[in-house]
């Protein structure tokens, strides 16, 4: 058993011995109760984990009927911390309490009864076991009740509704056709709201879902305050200064790794699409960050929703290929605030290019990163609708590819890898999509000169999430982005198993351009489908020396 320090104790016999009886226990709390100190007002937008629920430590002084100490701790925290709590109350106990030695301790758990006596034996406090504890009791009570009294997530009576939608806008996938800069407007002139300004946020496939912005002021603003802004806290201030409403989605952290082994030729099967599960709110610079919907925000988020919804599925094709002037206005049912009845409202959506266009000059300014000596990333390389995976290119199928009357960019030290064979195969880079648009992505491959090499490249998006930019270094230095990868997908074990073949080829790894990116061919192109094969290095970050970079919603793309 782990002891105090001399010295520490030392320090505690000279605290005042009072006649005081306190009371010590460990409770669980919600889950969420440990969401709402996080940070001020702010809500978080990524997965915690619910079934971690968090423990509350306390200490109270029963004689004068007030707390000493509190403090919130992760289930699986031995009896240690019951010991920083109580020295925490003894020494620097909650105003207005004094420093002082208790001379008597009451627990409920046996095992702590113990365990205190052990490490607390030369500061003259008794430790005794009682079954209830009713202060302890009567605090506990209280925190719940005020956590039961918050609002529900989103209204029971407009739930239903708002699900229903937020299932459809997932299956229309929109983040498949939209890049972030890209505004749809919804007039609704409803609920104090004029016309909400739609984002689509998902291409880069950390953060799917759609930003409804109150105005087009709101959403201009942050853009501009994002650029401006580069530390931590500034970053956090932006975040809170949006105004609007949000309806995001979490995926299950298993769904980021999405193969485990090859099959076939270039072995990946079409994955299944994740489940569902949605995440509402709203921001506001004076209100600050609030996970759930008072009813008028549910009524609104569920028709722009629909609006959204019946617009992408009508035009989404359309500005999928080009983000042209399009509008359209559609009749909705809406629940009536002040009754139970429906009423049929009209609905405008349309179009926003000319605004697409100023946030994308916004968002190109920002690529300079932190001075204008560094490089430029590009993102505009790839194709819309691409498929991009990390593959593994079996050994017989490399030397197939070399002998084939495709384009090739072969390496000079491949033979000896190939001679000298370990593990599975080549690790590979897959580029799938259409052939015109594979034979244009070769072509301008050709005009930079070539592929160089591949890179991650440790990077943290505008929410503080860490993150790495996949990078693509071309013949002629330039720099263009392939995919951005979150930490679960950077620690699973299909990224991590990549890496390490890349190593085993002693950084040697290929890039696989192909067509046939509809139907069953997705993901396992046949040997026709390959136009292009190239062999390059994978070099380390520091060898690029960008050091950590800012993600910024600029660089938002399909992975």
């Amino acid at each position: 058993m782990t002891t105090l320090n001399p010295s520490t104790l030392r320090r505690l016999q000279k605290l005042k011995h009072s006649n005081a009886v306190w009371e010590g226990d460990r409770r669980s709390l919600p889950a969420k109760i440990r969401h709402q100190s996080d940070s001020s007002n702010i809500i978080p937008l990524h997965n915690r984990e619910e079934e971690s629920t968090p423990h509350c430590i306390l200490w109270v002084d029963g004689s004068m009927g007030m707390v000493r100490s509190m403090d919130v701790v992760e289930t699986n925290v031995g009896q240690e911390a019951f010991v920083r709590a109580l020295l925490q109350a003894m020494e620097h106990p909650q105003s207005p309490a004094q420093p002082s030695r208790p001379q008597k301790i009451l627990v409920c758990d046996r095992e702590l009864q113990f365990y205190l006596r052990g490490v607390l034996q030369d500061l003259g406090i008794t430790v005794e076991y009682v079954e209830r504890l009713p202060l302890i009791d009567e605090i506990f009570s209280h925190i719940l009740e005020s956590f039961a009294a918050n609002p529900p997530l989103v209204p029971d009576k407009y739930a239903a509704t708002l699900y229903r939608q937020s299932e459809a806008l997932w299956q229309n996938e929109p983040w498949e056709g939209l890049w972030d800069h890209q505004v749809i407007a919804i007039k609704l002139d409803r609920w104090d709201l004029d016309t909400l300004y739609a984002i689509v946020m998902g291409r880069m496939g950390l953060e799917r879902g759609v930003i409804f912005y109150r105005s087009e002021a709101s959403l201009v603003k942050f853009r501009q305050r994002i650029i401006a802004g580069s530390s931590e806290d500034e970053m956090e201030e932006t975040f809170l200064h949006q105004d609007c409403l949000f309806n995001l989605f979490e995926t299950p952290e298993a769904n980021d790794e999405p193969f485990a082994a090859p099959r076939n030729l270039f072995f990946n099967l079409p994955s299944a699409k994740p489940q569902m599960k949605p995440i509402y709110g709203t921001l506001h610079p004076l209100e600050g960050g609030r996970p759930y919907l008072y009813d008028e925000e549910a009524i609104a988020l569920t028709v722009a929703l629909e609006a959204f919804n019946k617009f992408w599925e009508q035009h989404g094709k359309r500005i999928s290929q080009k983000f042209s002037a399009i509008s359209s206005t559609y009749s909705i049912y809406a629940p009536n605030f002040d009754n139970e009845a429906e009423e049929q409202i009209e609905v405008s959506v349309k179009t926003m290019p000319d605004l697409a266009s100023e946030l994308n000059q916004l968002s190109e300014r920002a690529v300079d990163f932190d001075d204008d000596d560094s490089p430029i990333i590009h993102e505009d390389i790839f194709p819309d609708n691409s498929f991009i995976d990390m593959v593994t290119l079996p050994w017989d199928n490399v030397e197939f590819l070399r002998n084939t009357n495709i384009y090739q960019q072969i390496g000079d030290r491949s033979p000896a890898v190939i001679a000298n064979r370990k593990g599975e195969g080549v690790p590979a880079l897959l580029i799938q999509t259409s052939r015109p648009k594979a034979m244009e992505l070769i072509n301008k491959i050709k005009d930079f000169d070539g592929i160089k090499s591949l890179c991650f490249n440790p990077a943290e998006d505008f929410f503080g999430n860490q993150c790495h930019l996949g990078l693509m270094i071309m013949g002629n230095a330039d720099i263009h982005l392939f995919g951005e990868f979150d930490k679960p997908t950077v620690n699973g074990d299909h990224f991590k198993r990549w890496k390490q073949r890349a190593k085993n080829c002693k950084g040697n790894i290929a890039v696989i351009i192909a067509m046939g990116v509809t139907g069953a061919t997705k993901g396992k192109p046949a040997p026709r489908h390959v136009l292009a094969y190239y062999e390059i290095k994978l070099i380390d970050a520091k060898e690029l020396g960008l050091g950590k970079l800012l993600a910024q919603p600029a660089f938002d793309i399909d992975f």
